[in-house]
């Protein structure tokens, strides 16, 4: 039996993330390979040889725990398949890296939109397409529908989200608050203090998040994992950060914002003229684009 390691999101304890790995070991139960999902170590680094190949999904957001790993296999000539590498908000000096691990003929795979996948394709011999994230598919099959109860937000310590219940068009009303990262937990704390209602509570939890957004009226997020969620929950929801974009599509662009108050204000103001339609349209692309992706992994772990 071939024997394969996987960097898979283990070692990061982000909402996203979290789902990116529970589905990969979903997925890859059911293969004829032996996985290893380790957490970096110089032990694990001298393994590497034994190993038949790398694959790889979800975020590459740390050199040791992701593209080191990349660079130890490729030197060792083993091959490497992104299966749905988000590369949206690396920080340059190891997008710069993953450029030249992109050079190799041995790494192959998908990454998770249409603006990646150009990017690689400036640096990749073999070509790099464009898929979904993981994160996604996941949600897709855990995807319930139950609307009306409270309104659902998810601020970052980094955006303007956190000083929304101030202003006079936020509704105070029941809420949920989405810690999506832990980063984020005093202002979430702070945020949530601000809200004039007696049902407010802090959600950490995977199934917890899932099971608000299936609930919620609307979803106000600063957090991409979040807004995908209310997305394959299908839940009227509210983006603020425009580079979300890249992955949601254009025809999603009314549901996501500028980071200014003027404009969240003026996008929360329509958000009962949310089109299900769309959302809806979303997600069977992203099925149909998933079917591909699971081919192609097939026929790289047939191929080890």
């Amino acid at each position: 039996m071939k024997k394969v390691m996987v960097i898979a999101g283990q070692n990061d304890q982000t909402y996203g993330q979290r789902l990116t790995y529970r589905k990969v070991r979903d997925i890859l139960t059911g293969k004829n390979i032996e996985c290893a999902y380790p957490k970096f170590s110089f032990q694990m680094m001298a393994i590497m040889p034994f190993y038949d190949g790398l694959i790889v999904s979800g975020r590459l957001e740390n050199f040791f725990e992701s593209i080191a790993i990349i660079d130890l296999a490729l030197e060792f000539r083993k091959p490497v398949f992104f299966f749905g590498v988000n590369l949206e908000g690396m920080k340059r000096n190891l997008l710069y890296h993953v450029s030249t691990e992109l050079m190799s003929p041995f790494l192959t795979g998908f990454v998770t939109d249409e603006v990646a996948a150009k990017w690689a394709s400036l640096w990749s011999p073999s070509k790099i397409e464009a898929g979904v994230d993981i994160a996604n598919v996941y949600l897709l099959e855990k995807a319930e529908y139950e609307k009306g109860k409270f309104a659902v937000f998810a601020p970052s310590q980094n955006g303007i989200l956190k000083y929304s219940p101030d202003q006079e068009w936020f509704l105070h009303t029941d809420s949920r608050v989405i810690v999506e990262d832990p980063r984020d937990s005093k202002i979430a704390v702070k945020f949530a203090q601000k809200i004039k209602s007696d049902d407010v509570a802090l959600i950490f939890k995977i199934e917890d998040i899932m099971d608000a957004v299936k609930n919620a009226k609307f979803v106000l997020s600063e957090k991409f994992y979040a807004s995908l969620t209310a997305i394959t929950f299908e839940t009227p929801f509210l983006h603020v950060d425009r580079k979300a974009i890249r992955y949601f599509g254009k025809e999603l662009s009314d549901y996501v914002c500028n980071r200014e108050d003027t404009d969240l204000a003026l996008a929360f103001s329509k958000i009962n003229e949310f089109d299900l339609s769309k959302v809806q349209n979303f997600n069977s692309t992203t099925k149909e684009r998933y079917k591909k992706m699971h081919l192609a992994l097939d026929e790289f772990i047939n191929a080890l």
